[in-house]
């Protein structure tokens, strides 16, 4: 498993903005169509365990974005937390999916 987003002294691993930011992305991504299943929502799952996500936390993750997605009128803060983290982190990201 890769764990690109480190933890440190302030959040716990599983919770880092930048997993919340992309299970966000994809989360929108997801419902675009109106049709947001529960295979969307496994493929997700992985997806955000493969870029380092604690898997005891996933279900509060994806939780935690739904959320925030659902709340959201706009996808810029999510893209600028994801546009700021270095580009092997960004690859990282790619293959996980």
């Amino acid at each position: 498993m890769f764990n690109i987003f480190k933890k440190d002294n302030t959040e716990k691993e599983g919770n880092h903005p930048s997993i919340i930011a992309v299970a966000c992305l994809l989360i929108h991504s997801a419902k675009i169509d109106e049709n947001y299943t529960d295979k969307e929502k496994k493929i997700i799952k992985e997806a955000v365990i493969e870029m380092g996500a604690n898997t005891e936390e996933i279900d509060g993750i994806i939780r935690d974005a739904e959320e925030k997605e659902k709340d959201s009128n706009q996808i810029l803060d999510f893209t600028r937390e994801i546009k700021n983290i270095d580009e092997e982190d960004k690859k990282i990201i790619i293959e996980a999916l």
